[in-house]
């Protein structure tokens, strides 16, 4: 298999913004991150053989109309970047009740009263958040089967 070949068969996923290691790792790999079942390409010199081999592999990576799905980089970088954007809300939000107390304060209010409110609120916050892991599905101090 030429060069040529190898560029033609993934020339949709290079357009798509995939890198050489996303190629690499989609030959390997599925989407759903379960390895092939048999590793490696096949021990062949026929180019057709291998073109249809590669087109295989990588056709798991399309949608259904055919299209590139974003690579394991590019999966990666969109979960890194929404949890920038939600790190960054909930920074805005703590300034932003940081400022409504200092206001409050100013307004004349007990310093008491507006420490109250904000712990009524954290925990309101706390209770909106999803609860991740098992931890939170299992009860509290409640020791486990292996505990000691």
């Amino acid at each position: 298999m030429t060069a040529k070949d190898v560029a033609s068969s993934c020339r949709d996923f290079f357009l798509a913004g995939w890198t050489v290691a996303d190629i690499l790792h989609a030959l390997d790999w599925r989407p759903d991150g379960t390895l092939w079942p048999h590793s490696g390409a096949p021990d062949t010199k026929d180019a057709w053989r291998m073109r249809g081999w590669l087109r295989h592999r990588l056709s798991a990576w399309r949608t259904e109309a055919g299209e590139p799905l974003r690579s394991r980089d590019q999966q990666a970088a969109a979960r890194a970047a929404a949890l920038r954007r939600e790190q960054e809300a909930e920074r805005r939000r703590i300034l932003e009740r940081q400022a409504e107390r200092a206001a409050q304060l100013d307004a004349g209010e007990s310093p008491a009263k507006v420490t109250a409110i904000a712990e009524i609120r954290a925990m309101f916050d706390a209770n909106k958040r999803p609860r991740s892991g098992r931890r939170a599905a299992a009860q509290p101090n409640r020791p486990g089967p292996l505990d000691g």
